[in-house]
């Protein structure tokens, strides 16, 4: 029997408490508050940093408002005779100076060997006894004393709340112990900090194994649920050592977090397109915060709230609605009722968002390692911009898609896809190289941009590229960088990939290209035009004389058939380019280059204006479109994306769904707008048609079949 199927489809709210919350807290009156927002389970803050019971382990100090209370154990009991999951929060990260003078050697340090504060405790190591043995002990008191369901760590990371890199004993011995070097200094040329930056993944890892081997010695049917983040939290993830990939193995279910409110407003979707296809499909889960980050106790906008959420659900993961601060005298109420109506709408359509898996015949892939290996000391314009600007293009393009790791490229997950796509992954290991050969010569379509494959995954430069073993074009070894003011000449406008382009001879273009010995057979469909300047390297001329005086034949895309499948190549950055200048003309090449995929027909084509991410999702009586709509208005240069306080509904969109083979459409129902008798619809040549008369922030819709 599997004690963990409850994690499947939960809805979970998380609340952490503040060290001096136990004075206010009351039992019955959180669980009140938890169950108005219809969720399976609860977390809360037990251990670690505070005790909110009254632990008998040395130097792990009670919250100073305890008493002689056990809130733990109320609040577990007032959990349990109202039917929900109890998850026990703790966090590993820091501890007083009382146990810092006991054991100085537990606790990371700086290069000067100086101990390291945050709010007057102090950062502890994921190498030294704080995680390893008082932990240990923590975890192993708490499950022996409550019956929870699940344990949740916060910050289990190095160089948490944006600290220094650790230099302790223990980092240094482990470290020289098992690759025969001095923790080096941050240079990305050097081979030795790659090796170090990939050890502390690896580190924190080992600490999660050891957890769950804890956990499953003292109560087995408690789920190990280490929190983590994806892509647009780099700087945490790097510096912290949290590899969701790495965990994976040791954990029953996954949760990434998504709090950081001025990244990209579909971040949440991102992560849970991830951890759609972990490893032997565990539950998904994304922690979303009521609040800003900056002002714990002040709410988010809601329709940011709903949209930041929706995707999460349509992704197939569940959300963790994190609340801190609710036992303070001043908090921001707004925006928590209609938190509670969406979870309650969420809640009371099972058929919308349970029990569905993604339908999705196109995949972007998300490269951590290069990230890291090619991204060096500037990931988000080196790399990530790249992978941010094939997403936008794929909401552009309304095309459904999952998203891959770069660790997951094996046969058996690309065979699930028509078409795979490489957004400058450069760094990626010999056996992902092997497998998406294999893809395209067995009737896969591999789209790739820049330097994808160009090195291996620990960043050292191949002597074949995979662009070249996958195109025969060789490489020259000379990329042009850092142009401006270049262009690309459409010479071709009825070829597919310049498809929508309009009434217009070129394309701009700016930043690198990679230069290849090309076997010109074919026409290139669009052709590069060198900078347009007054001083080579200005990227800017006087107006009298801005004038075009070379085309060249140097192809702009390089597209080749495989054995069965084919390849399509762009050797600069339209990706990278499209998210710098929000420039839809490169948003639609690279659309348009998933829509040359061999025998391609689009699972749902939306007629109507703005922006949204589509996904198809389906089981044997049901297939489920889900709308995400981005439409907002207003932006501005504050150094951080606007919060969104308005969505822009949409009116009058004409929808068409591919449906299952050989499936019969019975009905059409919206969720969100609540039409009884649901659409109207018409069903031929398998697909549905229908009209979607008015979408705020987001909307599902179920097409049931036979």
């Amino acid at each position: 029997m599997n004690s963990h199927k409850w994690l499947d489809d939960p809805l979970v709210m998380i609340m952490t408490m503040r060290e001096g919350d136990a004075a206010r807290w009351d039992p019955d009156k959180l669980v009140d508050f938890a169950k108005s927002f219809s969720v399976d389970a609860f977390g809360f803050s037990v251990g670690g940093i505070t005790a909110f019971y009254p632990t008998e382990i040395p130097l792990h100090p009670h919250s100073s408002s305890l008493g002689d209370r056990d809130l733990v154990g109320e609040t577990v009991d007032a959990l349990k005779r109202n039917g929900l999951r109890a998850i026990a929060r703790i966090d590993a990260s820091l501890a007083r100076k009382e146990l810092v003078v006991e054991h100085p050697e537990w606790f990371a340090r700086d290069k000067s060997g100086a101990l390291i504060s945050v709010h007057g405790h102090y950062v502890a190591c994921p190498n030294g006894g704080h995680y390893r043995t008082f932990m240990v002990q923590v975890v192993e008191e708490i499950l022996l004393r409550y019956a929870f369901d699940g344990l949740w760590a916060n910050a289990a990371q190095f160089s948490p709340w944006h600290t220094p890199q650790c230099h302790c004993a223990n980092c240094r011995a482990m470290f020289k112990a098992e690759h025969g070097h001095a923790i080096p200094n941050e240079d990305w040329n050097d081979p030795v900090w790659r090796t170090y930056n990939e050890w502390r993944y690896r580190q924190v890892a080992d600490w999660s194994a050891l957890m769950r081997s804890t956990i499953d010695a003292v109560r087995p049917d408690c789920a190990w649920l280490p929190l983590s983040q994806v892509a647009e939290s780099w700087d945490h993830a790097r510096r912290g050592g949290w590899d969701v990939d790495y965990t994976e193995p040791h954990q029953q279910a996954m949760v990434l977090e998504a709090q950081r409110r001025y990244t990209n407003f579909w971040w949440p979707g991102l992560e849970a397109r991830y951890l759609h296809n972990i490893e032997g499909h565990k539950p998904g889960h994304v922690t979303v915060s009521y609040f800003l980050p900056w002002w714990r106790l002040y709410r988010a906008p809601t329709p940011e709230n709903k949209i930041w959420t929706a995707q999460i659900l349509a992704q197939g993961a569940r959300p963790w609605l994190h609340i801190t601060g609710y036992f303070s005298e001043q908090f921001d109420r707004r925006g928590l009722e209609s938190f509670q109506e969406l979870f309650k709408l969420f809640k009371s359509n099972p058929d919308a968002y349970v029990g569905t898996r993604s339908q999705a015949e196109v995949a972007l892939v998300y490269s951590r390692h290069s990230l890291d290996n090619y991204g060096h000391d500037d990931p988000e314009n080196r790399y990530l911009n790249h992978f941010r600007g094939y997403y936008n293009a794929m909401l552009e393009g309304r095309i459904a898609f999952d998203i891959l790791s770069d660790k997951r490229l094996t046969r058996e997950t690309l065979s699930r896809y028509k078409c795979v796509v490489l957004p400058n992954a450069a760094c990626i290991s010999d056996a992902a190289c092997d497998a998406l050969a294999e893809y395209a010569d067995t009737g896969g379509h591999v789209i790739a941009t820049y330097k994808s494959g160009f090195y291996d995954a620990m960043g050292n430069e191949r002597a074949e590229s995979l662009i070249s073993r996958l195109t025969g074009a060789t490489y020259t070894g000379h990329t042009w960088e850092g142009m401006q003011a270049a262009y690309g000449a459409i010479k071709d406008r009825n070829h597919l990939i310049c498809e929508g382009l309009g009434d217009t001879d070129l394309i701009p273009l700016t930043g690198d290209l990679c230069f290849f010995d090309v076997d010109r057979q074919e026409p290139a469909p669009i052709t590069f035009v060198p900078p347009v300047e007054g001083e080579v390297g200005s990227g800017i001329s006087v107006p009298e004389f801005n004038q075009i005086t070379s085309v060249t034949e140097y192809p702009l895309v390089i597209e080749r058939r495989a054995s069965l499948g084919k390849i399509t190549y762009f050797p600069w950055q339209p990706d990278w380019m499209g998210y710098r200048y929000g420039l839809r003309d490169c948003f639609l090449l690279l659309g348009n280059a998933v829509r040359s995929t061999p025998d391609y027909r689009p699972q749902v084509e939306i007629e109507g204006p703005g922006l949204l991410d589509v996904s198809l999702m389906s089981s044997d009586d049901r297939s489920v479109l889900h709308i995400v709509n981005f439409s907002s208005p207003g932006s501005f240069n504050s150094g951080h994306r606007r919060s969104i306080e308005e969505i822009l509904p949409l009116h009058d969109l004409c929808v068409r769904v591919r449906i299952p083979k050989g499936r019969a459409v019975t009905d059409v129902r919206p969720v969100v707008g609540h039409l009884a008798n649901g659409y109207e619809y018409d069903a031929a040549e398998g697909r549905v048609v229908f009209r979607l008369s008015r979408i705020e922030e987001f909307e599902s819709i179920v097409i049931g079949h036979s």
